[in-house]
């Protein structure tokens, strides 16, 4: 009876102690709320835009990245500014995303008066992007982009030109 009892104690022990291993309970992410631009009203999409091929639309998917300022997934987003969880580089072409809930840094953009917005597609067999017209509306929640402009020094990012990031050919 001594054993059984000492076997039930070790197995309630080993119990207790194995149930603080499972899942840690997530933190909450931080609230940000992106800062308001007082400029123009943030224009809506357009008919025409700069062909394939310039400065402002590379036609190869290097040349995009590379051209870049900050890349990211929105975490929060409105009329005239989204929040960024940005991508983050580590050697060479090696890039990662945080899992959503476990962003560590995050990023205020504003949206410049004259901002353009296009979706770009990239495809990845040919290395080639194409380009469509968008709008702020485009940008929702884990839409990941490629951001143009310039941070101010309150570290808040002003965009001059977003490209939406749409993946082709995988």
């Amino acid at each position: 009876m001594k054993h059984k009892n000492m076997l039930l104690l070790a197995i309630l022990v080993l119990t207790l102690t194995c149930g603080g291993c499972g899942q840690q309970a997530r933190k909450e992410p931080p609230v940000m709320v992106p800062p308001t631009l007082t400029d123009d009203p943030i224009p809506k999409k357009e008919d025409t835009f700069p062909t394939v091929g310039t400065d402002e639309n590379p036609s190869d998917a290097d040349r995009l990245f590379e051209s870049s300022d900050l890349q990211g997934d929105v975490t929060d987003f409105s009329e005239d500014g989204c929040t960024l969880s940005p991508t983050i580089e580590i050697g060479d072409n090696i890039a990662y995303q945080a899992e959503p809930g476990y962003e560590d840094t995050f990023v205020s953009v504003l949206y410049h008066s004259d901002c353009v917005f296009q979706i770009a597609y990239v495809n990845h067999q040919t290395a080639t992007v194409t380009y469509e017209p968008a709008a702020v509306e485009d940008v929702k929640k884990q839409t990941s982009l490629i951001l143009r402009g310039e941070y101010d020094e309150k570290d808040v990012f002003h965009a001059s030109r977003v490209y939406i990031y749409r993946s082709e050919g995988m």
